[in-house]
């Protein structure tokens, strides 16, 4: 509510919804992470339910290693930490649990997702080899690792523990940056349109995977639609087979 309009202006936002769980999906090919999201379901409560082998309708109850937290929980925390290279320790830190239940967790989801084991994998293995890792087409930019050469010396103590920053950040760069590559396009476009049409909206910020706009108060709800469609039609440029969808909304102040 710190941030608001001018006079006669509404604030009208779009916020692309679990593009990193998309990306992961559409470039896995994982036929449970996208018939979910084709059907429209909570991808969470979906992978919950099978890595714990418990009812959908459980799926926000506690778990019995970590009370006060759910079963939901722990999956969603699970499930984005993927897209940065989470392990074992970084859950266990991050949940406050044991080492080796945040092992468990982790084998016991990856065997029911194992196409995004691999995928992982091999963007893990790719940067190590390489010591650059790309964002997925069709922009495919190129992140160089700058202590690849160091890491890859046998004489240096510290390589294994560099490698394994390079494994990490090749599994992220490809789902952050392709994400960042969206949201670039996206920004592109709606200026495009705004220039080309003359519409009374102009850009205020990005931030992360969201474009905060400022419009007139009349032209607000027509522009909504307009900007979910720009958003939506920038994003297939990556992820064609995966629905995209964008939470926009017509505000008073700058909402999330």
């Amino acid at each position: 509510s710190c941030f608001i309009p001018r006079d006669g202006y509404k604030i009208v936002g779009g916020d692309f919804s679990g593009m990193e769980l998309r990306i992961i999906a559409e470039f896995s090919k994982d036929p449970l992470w996208i018939e979910s999201f084709k059907e429209g379901k909570d991808l969470h409560s979906v992978l919950c339910a099978k890595t714990f082998n418990i009812a959908e309708t459980d799926v926000k109850k506690e778990t019995p290693f970590k009370p006060g937290v759910t079963y939901r929980d722990v999956q969603k925390t699970v499930n984005f930490g993927l897209a940065y290279g989470m392990s074992k320790f970084k859950l266990a830190d991050t949940l406050q649990i044991q080492v080796n239940e945040a092992d468990k967790i982790i084998k016991d989801f990856f065997k029911i997702v194992p196409d995004v084991e691999r995928f992982l994998n091999t963007l893990g293995n790719l940067g190590k080899q390489r010591g650059y890792i790309r964002t997925c087409a069709p922009f495919r930019r190129i992140r160089f690792f700058q202590n690849w050469d160091e890491a890859r010396n046998p004489h240096n103590p510290k390589g294994f523990a560099i490698l394994g920053e390079i494994e990490r950040a090749s599994k992220n760069t490809p789902i952050q940056g392709s994400n960042g590559d969206v949201l670039k396009l996206a920004l592109i476009n709606v200026q495009k349109v705004i220039d080309e049409n003359e519409y009374p909206v102009s850009i205020l910020l990005s931030v992360y995977d969201e474009i905060q706009t400022e419009c007139e108060e009349e032209f607000a709800e027509e522009w909504k639609e307009i900007l979910n469609n720009i958003m939506i039609e920038s994003a297939k440029t990556v992820i064609k087979e995966v629905p995209i969808v964008v939470d926009c909304k017509v505000s008073d102040c700058w909402e999330k």
